[in-house]
């Protein structure tokens, strides 16, 4: 026999008609290298005493061939006890019973370099069982890495709460492959205790037990891949990618992953009720997709103090459904923090249909939608009203278009007459209580008289920086104060595109006042000095350049004051009145109001670059030529005085001086308009191009082009 595996086996095979076979286990005396003493002990107490051989039968095979054999096996004996381990299915499935908790077992153990199970060295089974205990062996192998991902995270702050949620999810799993565990154990112990019975259909074998572990094996596959995929992951991006995994082509996948995520969600949706019922944000670890800022004070709560996660928005919720859900909060969060007293109000508004206070679960989206919907709507609409009402929204916004854009023409009126000499002073000798002073005259002397007491105490006086040569003209303006929670539509940034649209349309009364006070002036001169000669050519060809400089300026105020302040304004209160559905829509309109008069206005965009600078370089042509026309009405009285006392002596020098100053300054008003109806025409925009006719009415400006050579040589 050359079979190191001869021995006691080799005399069994003596005897083919034998019904009992030896087990081929390890002998309670076989010493082995990698055997401890308590394998040992274990393999002594668990196997029997090996059956006696006095039932074979070996009358058939010569007395010396018997010997012969007897003498081989036993020189093998002794190398077989070193090099070879037997282990029985029992062995084998005790073994996998503790793999199966991770633990190792006697014979299968755990290599962490490889990372896999392997058999210890020198045991001897077959190669389809060693196929089917590594099969099983996966079932430990997937159960250690699912244990060490809860060990590591249950009670860790980075994994947030969903991730705790997570583990105890897995925790339950776990509970019933435990008890699953149990079973199977029991069920070998009561085998081993009575190995001598025959096998039966009762019995656990290794292909049953890969039947009974087959379900728990997918599920730990499962879980072992949703705790890679999971981790360093938390909050709502944590449940995203877990439910991605739910549109699996597998029913039973896609049911296991909804429940587990119904368990999973729930720290989650517990987040969300608060924060739409109550306006509180319960998040500790920063899983929910709202962010607060708590170093954001009162006054900017709107704006800065609530910003939305959108990397922890689930994928389940649609961008439109976050919105609403972070309105509903921020405006409860305004509604009490901002609006100081009138919460109570908000919330019996606002919780009158039971469905808000619906409790919300992972699966029902529709359920959350309506419930979302119903409550955005009650609480955006409560808070609009509050706005409307009791802080009175529309007056201001009327306020401010009434004296910061210039729409109470009266008290505008009245302001720059009694302004008018002190802005015609430098500016460093203005004092603010003072214009403080003329303004309340003229708000008593005015319609504006009859506003609310509340609106006019917000009107104020304010000086602009001061300039090297500036005028009163250059730093005065008007101010309207703003609180909370009305600074929250007009914030500093709106303010400030009123502070310009005041200072432009400021300008362009300034200019129509002066060209006023000029025709007026003139007006009476023609009469005054009809007697002069001299000057009587000149008076009528400044009062063909006053009215073509009154035209332009008339038309312009026509522009601004209509086509662009009242067409937006309109459009402004029909969206507020009709429209608006939250305070965001009310703010984006407002935005949008400032951004197109400002826009139309030559204050911003493109127009600003073409038309503003030209635009101001007419505005101070025209303020210059008034000076012209202070030095020719000078002359035209000193005249008026010659010829009173009957003095003939003429002073031509300084007649020639003012007639040329006069053309050049009348020339480059004709140069600047020309100029700036070109421009005008550039521009695609309609009301711009009615702009351009009208200022160019029946081509009257394009016929300077030939005459004027500025014009005709460009």
């Amino acid at each position: 026999m050359n079979s190191s595996r001869t021995s006691i086996r080799g005399l069994e095979n003596l005897d083919q008609e034998e019904p009992y076979v030896q087990r081929p286990v390890s002998r309670p005396y076989e010493m082995h290298s990698n055997d401890s003493p308590r394998n040992i002990r274990r393999r002594l107490t668990r196997d029997s005493s090996p059956q006696s051989n006095e039932n074979i039968d070996i009358d058939t095979v010569p007395p010396a061939v018997q010997l012969a054999r007897a003498k081989e096996a036993q020189r093998n004996e002794y190398h077989t006890m070193e090099a070879t381990i037997y282990a029985s299915e029992s062995d084998i499935l005790r073994d996998l019973i503790f793999l199966f908790q991770g633990i190792d077992g006697q014979y299968i153990r755990y290599n962490s370099e490889l990372n896999e199970h392997i058999f210890i060295p020198g045991l001897e089974i077959s190669k389809s069982t060693e196929e089917t205990a590594m099969r099983l062996a996966e079932v430990g192998w997937l159960y250690i890495k699912v244990r060490d991902f809860i060990k590591k995270n249950m009670h860790s702050p980075t994994i947030g709460l969903v991730g705790q949620s997570l583990c105890a999810a897995i925790q339950q799993e776990l509970t019933k492959y435990y008890k699953m565990i149990a079973i199977l154990e029991a069920q070998i112990e009561k085998q081993i205790a009575n190995k001598e019975l025959p096998l039966t259909t009762h019995c656990l074998t290794l292909k049953r037990l890969a039947v009974w572990t087959a379900d728990y094996k997918q599920k730990l596959k499962l879980l072992g891949i949703l705790v890679d995929v999971c981790e360093g992951q938390k909050g709502g991006a944590l449940i995203s990618t877990i439910h991605n995994y739910t549109k699996h082509g597998d029913p039973f996948i896609r049911s296991y992953l909804i429940d587990m995520l119904q368990t999973i969600s729930t720290p989650f949706y517990k987040m969300l009720e608060r924060w739409v019922n109550e306006g509180e944000l319960d998040d500790p670890y920063e899983e929910f997709f709202v962010a607060c800022d708590s170093t954001v004070p009162e006054e900017e709560l709107w704006q800065t103090k609530y910003t939305l996660r959108e990397h922890m928005l689930p994928s389940f919720l649609s961008k439109e459904l976050a919105h609403k859900i972070f309105s509903i909060g921020k405006s409860l969060n305004f509604i009490r923090y901002s609006c100081h007293g009138d919460v109570l109000m908000a919330e019996s508004n606002t919780n009158t249909d039971p469905s808000i206070k619906h409790t919300f679960r992972y699966g029902e989206t529709q359920q959350l939608e309506k419930s979302i919907d119903i409550a955005y709507k009650k609480t955006s609409e409560a808070l609009l009203n509050l706005l409307k009402t009791k802080y009175k929204l529309m007056d201001h916004l009327k306020a401010l278009k009434r004296y910061l854009l210039l729409g109470q023409g009266d008290f505008i009126r009245y302001l720059m007459d009694i302004l008018w000499d002190n802005l015609n002073k430098p500016a460093n000798t203005l004092f603010r209580h003072n214009l403080t002073g003329i303004l309340e005259t003229a708000i008593r002397s005015s319609d504006a008289q009859y506003d609310d007491p509340t609106v006019l105490n917000r009107l104020d006086v304010r000086l602009l920086e001061i300039q090297k040569n500036d005028l009163g003209w250059d730093v005065f303006s008007l101010d309207y104060h703003v609180d909370a929670p009305i600074n929250t539509i007009f914030g500093p940034a709106a303010m400030h595109q009123y502070l310009q649209m005041f200072n432009f349309l400021w300008r362009i009364r300034r200019v129509e006042y002066t060209l006023s006070s000029a025709w007026r002036q003139w007006g009476k001169a023609g009469r005054q000095f009809k007697d002069i000669i001299e000057v009587k050519s000149d008076i009528h060809f400044t009062q063909l350049a006053i009215q073509r400089m009154v035209h332009f300026v008339y038309q312009l105020q026509h522009y601004v004051l209509f086509e662009v302040l009242e067409c937006s304004w309109d459009k402004l209160e029909t969206f507020i009145e009709n429209k608006s559905i939250d305070l965001d829509s009310i703010i984006e309109a407002h935005t949008n109001y400032l951004n197109e008069i400002t826009e139309k206005g030559f204050l911003s965009g493109p127009k600003e670059r073409e038309l503003a600078g030209r635009l101001n370089e007419i505005f101070d042509s025209i303020l210059k030529y008034k000076i012209v026309l202070d030095h020719l009405y000078s002359y035209a009285t000193a005249e008026s005085v010659k010829v009173f006392r009957s003095t003939t002596v003429k002073d031509e020098g300084r007649i020639r001086k003012i007639r040329k100053k006069h053309q050049e300054m009348e020339d480059g008003f004709t140069v600047q308009v020309l100029q700036f109806i070109d421009r005008l025409n550039s521009f695609q925009d309609e009301d711009l191009r009615s702009l351009s006719t009208r200022l160019d009415y029946n081509g009257f400006y394009s016929g300077f082009r030939e005459t004027i050579p500025s014009l005709s040589q460009n």
